[in-house]
Order: structure tokens, then sequence, then C-alpha cells
């Protein structure tokens, strides 16, 4: 990832962005392209400052175009969900970076959002 500068709280802590796992990521897309066409895509994310613990939100990195959509947490839930075929929720959990009660909570929402059938029998997702 490109351009990357220290994460600074308000009690004085600073940190690289790496150095600390992050709470929540998501990307920002410039609406404007530079003089080349170039589209600036910024992840943002938030932390808990290991100083204080309180929670601080910014730049991750910049980058021209590099982050995937198919890397996000949420593109890989809806995968999951939508492909119709059953799968290990531990595994999933392990994979997005969330813990698996997590998980278990986004299931249902997402369910009721996109319509679709399936249930939670112990530690898989069976569509249904």
């Amino acid at each position: 990832m490109a351009k990357t500068k220290p994460i600074k709280c308000k009690c004085g802590n600073t940190w690289m962005p790496l150095d600390v796992p992050t709470n929540k990521e998501w990307n920002f897309v410039s609406p404007m392209p530079d003089k080349d066409g170039n589209v600036t895509i910024t992840r943002m994310a938030s932390w808990t400052c290991p100083e204080c613990g309180k929670s601080k939100t910014g730049a991750k990195g910049k980058t021209k175009g590099e982050f995937k959509e198919e890397d996000t947490p949420k593109y890989k839930i809806e995968y999951a969900i939508s492909s119709g075929e059953k799968f290990n929720i531990s595994e999933l959990a392990e994979e997005t970076g969330f813990d698996i009660e997590n998980i278990k909570k986004i299931i249902p929402m997402y369910i009721k959002k996109k319509n679709l059938k399936g249930k939670i029998d112990g530690d898989f997702f069976i569509p249904g």
C-alpha cells in the first residue's frame, strides 16, 4: 500500500497505521481524477488508541486504484452468504478478521436485507 502517515491521538500517542489493529476499514474514492485521469483511493480506518483507549479515525493508506473490492470483509461475507453454498462460520470469521459471534449476528441481517433463505446450524451457514 502506498503513502502511509503516522496516526496521532489527542493524548499525544503516535503509531503507524499497520502497527495497531483496526476496528473498521472502508474505502474513500476521490470524486475527481488527477491530470492523468487516475482516481485516488484512500483506505480509511478507525483504531482504538493503545495509550488512552479513545477511538481515532484516519487514513490507513492512499493509492491509485490498487484496493480490490474482493479483499474487503463486507465483500467476503456477502459473497459467502449469496453463493448458495454451505460454509464454516469460523473460517469466514478468521478470513474477515471478525469474531464468530459478530458473523453470526451479521448473517441474519444480511439474509433479511437481501431476501435470501438459509440458517445457522452450529458452526455452519446452510443456505435454504
